[in-house]
């Protein structure tokens, strides 16, 4: 009897051993006979399994992990590249700023400009001019650097001097002074006029107009616009001549002393000036020419022309420059 009852023990606790197996064998079999409900506890008899493989790493996929990493740092590289754009954007405000007051003050005043030029930028203005004259004209550098013509004559004249200069002592010329203006540029004040700006009365213009008339009236901006391009085109003639003039009293060609002005030994040379038909001088007609001293005549040369070219007075009212 104890016999029966210890076979009967042994049984039971053998054929609750194998009912899981069981469980898991028909749940398989169903799946792979198409059942749709088993698709989900599917067992994968056939695919070696994810934890023997080594892809699991504390129950959870190495790649998953690392693909996460990857969209973490393409973030952060994200938001940095916003935080440069955003420091580039934030530091240009200074230079943004400038160039608006910049702008702004050449509205209130068209003349205005405060371009610096440095003394290497006036070596390659004159280095341009002397290499290629026909292109790098007094016009177009006036045009590049934003200048005055007046100012690019004097700025060649002053470098064919000081070359001239270094040919002389055969070394070059101290550059201190243009150095220490190169660095502190912001120390000494250069110009502030870049182009003429006439300056005009203003003052209440009432005129009574015929019935009827319909006519256009000019912008007073635009009037102020050409009359400071007609004075501007007089002030750069002027200055023209008398740096013409200057030229060559530094070359020895203009005689102004006393020892100079002492009577030749063939006599004096005489301008005449002949009458035109109306009998007036200057522009009313009259032409000028020299008499020499054995009774001939010829006309005036270009030096003789700039003489009375400089005594010519200027009718018109007094331009400030």
């Amino acid at each position: 009897m104890q016999t029966l009852n210890h076979l009967a023990s042994v049984s039971r606790r053998v054929a609750g051993s194998l009912r899981p197996l069981a469980t898991n064998l028909s749940l398989s079999t169903d799946s792979r006979d198409g059942g749709g409900t088993g698709g989900a506890l599917e067992a994968g008899w056939g695919t070696a399994s994810s934890w023997s493989t080594g892809e699991h790493f504390n129950g959870q996929s190495e790649w998953a992990v690392l693909g996460e990493m990857q969209e973490t740092e393409e973030k952060v590289r994200e938001l940095e590249a916003e935080n440069r754009k955003g420091k580039a954007y934030v530091d240009s405000w200074q230079r943004r700023l400038t160039e608006t007051s910049v702008l702004l003050k050449q509205v209130e005043e068209p003349g205005a400009r405060g371009s610096y030029l440095k003394d290497s930028e006036k070596a390659e203005m004159y280095r341009l001019h002397k290499q290629n004259p026909e292109v790098y004209t007094v016009e177009k550098l006036a045009k590049d650097y934003r200048i005055m013509r007046q100012r690019v004559h004097a700025i060649l004249w002053l470098k064919e001097i000081e070359e001239e200069e270094e040919k002389n002592l055969g070394h070059p010329l101290d550059d201190s002074v243009e150095l220490l203006l190169d660095t502190f540029p912001d120390f000494f004040n250069s110009h502030d006029r870049e182009f003429h700006v006439a300056s005009l009365p203003y003052k209440p213009d009432f005129k009574v107009m015929p019935e009827g008339w319909d006519g256009i009236t000019k912008d007073v901006d635009e009037v102020h616009y050409e009359i400071s391009k007609k004075e501007d085109e007089m002030l750069y003639r002027e200055f023209l001549e008398k740096m013409n003039f200057n030229k060559k009293k530094m070359a020895g060609e203009v005689k102004c002393h006393r020892y100079s002005r002492r009577r030749p030994t063939d006599g004096w040379t005489f301008t005449v000036e002949k009458l035109g038909s109306r009998g007036k001088r200057g522009g009313g007609g009259g032409w000028k020419f020299a008499s020499m001293p054995d009774g001939s005549s010829r006309p005036l040369n270009e030096m003789e022309k700039m003489y009375v070219r400089r005594e010519t007075p200027r009718r018109r009212r007094r331009i400030l420059p």
